[in-house]
């Protein structure tokens, strides 16, 4: 692997976009998408008719002033009733519902017995596990063309917990724990280029090299092609991969989420067996944000494009939509448009309840936190 990847979470550059509020004017944070932005207007997905949505609004909003974030390089996740922000390199806080901020995690505390220098340790992705534990996807680099992918996990009160190799060569860019089974389905892509998605045990031993077959409907890069077309498999796999979402459910199970592959949720099970759920809801050209699975509910927030438009001309990530899925039969229960929160990353309360994270930079240049609440 010669090319390091990026982390496929959600991260922002600076750009700022004034919106006049009377005598106020905020300096808002722009969001990209890092993996795959350059192929966002390639991809569609099926959603619900705009007609249809039902528009969200604000009930609450909570300055979190306690959290100090870096303006040149954020990142942000959500987890189990909190979110995650980072506050350094290889570090993060979580901010829970009430706006109170707690260690989350710090690379550098991994033991060197597991790790010979974890601050060299790239992070790919973060996930909430079991009871509140905080999983981290991480790349460490051996060299300029080798590399290792270790699943590392932190406790509920930013404490190393344990960290587990995987046993791959894959590039690995998201995994998600099997609560209780402890078992791991991972995303990724092989050096031919072509996607996997992978199920290993908890000690981080293959089990079932592909268990999603329309991952294999690409197929690999063809002998002898050059450089520029190895280039276009390369982009192409990173899309969908980086694309992909997935979330545990409290069953031992995964849902995984993909819009190349149809308006369709799969229901992994820690054997590796698959079921598929189809969505309700008519067709809209949408990016898939985040995915929240609950005991009765699949969530899934979606960029709204406007139909024609690419993200270099404006008007992609300013509106986003959450739909409500019943998680069985995958019926579609409402889908909620959202207008004045980035609507990337949520965290649900209820089906009409939900939390966004909203990032301002007021003068001075620090990035200003704060959680609102919306409704119907």
């Amino acid at each position: 692997m010669s090319d390091r990847p990026r982390s496929p979470g959600f991260r922002y550059n600076i750009e700022p976009v004034f919106e006049s509020k009377g005598a106020e004017v905020i300096k808002r944070v722009g969001p990209i998408v890092v993996l795959f932005l350059s192929s966002l207007w390639a991809l569609t997905s099926l959603g619900q008719d705009e007609s249809s949505l039902v528009p969200l609004r604000i009930t609450d909003q909570t300055q979190i002033d306690s959290l100090h974030i870096n303006a040149r390089a954020i990142g942000e996740w959500a987890g189990e009733k909190v979110f995650y922000f980072e506050s350094g390199p290889g570090k993060y806080v979580s901010v829970d519902l009430d706006g109170e901020t707690h260690k989350a995690l710090d690379l550098a505390s991994i033991p060197v017995t597991e790790v010979k220098n974890p601050q060299q340790l790239s992070l790919m992705d973060l996930v909430s596990a079991s009871h509140g534990d905080l999983l981290a996807t991480v790349i460490s680099f051996e060299s300029k063309t080798t590399s290792r992918t270790a699943l590392v996990e932190f406790n509920s009160d930013g404490e190393y917990d344990k960290l587990v190799w995987l046993d791959t060569d894959l590039t690995v860019t998201h995994a998600v724990e099997f609560n209780p089974s402890g078992n791991f389905l991972v995303v990724g892509y092989d050096d031919q280029y072509q996607m996997k998605v992978a199920l290993f045990d908890f000690r981080g031993f293959l089990m079932k090299e592909q268990v999603v077959a329309y991952a294999d409907k690409e197929g690999a890069v063809p002998k002898g092609v050059g450089k520029a077309a190895q280039r276009e498999f390369k982009n192409h796999v990173m899309v969908e991969t980086g694309s992909t979402k997935m979330a545990s459910a409290p069953d031992d199970s995964v849902y995984i989420y993909n819009q190349v592959w149809g308006h369709k949720i799969l229901r992994v099970a820690s054997d590796g067996s698959a079921k598929e759920i189809s969505l309700g809801g008519v067709q809209r050209t949408t990016v898939p944000m985040h995915l929240v699975v609950s005991s009765s509910y699949i969530y899934l927030s979606e960029a709204l494009l406007d139909e024609g438009r690419k993200p270099e001309t404006g008007g992609v990530m300013k509106r986003s939509l959450v739909s409500v899925y019943d998680r069985y039969t995958g019926s579609l229960y409402a889908s909620y448009e959202i207008k004045d929160a980035l609507g990337m990353v949520f965290l649900p309360v209820s089906p009409r309840e939900f939390y966004f994270p909203k990032l301002t930079v007021p003068p001075g240049g620090a990035v200003g936190v704060s959680l609102i609440r919306e409704e119907p």
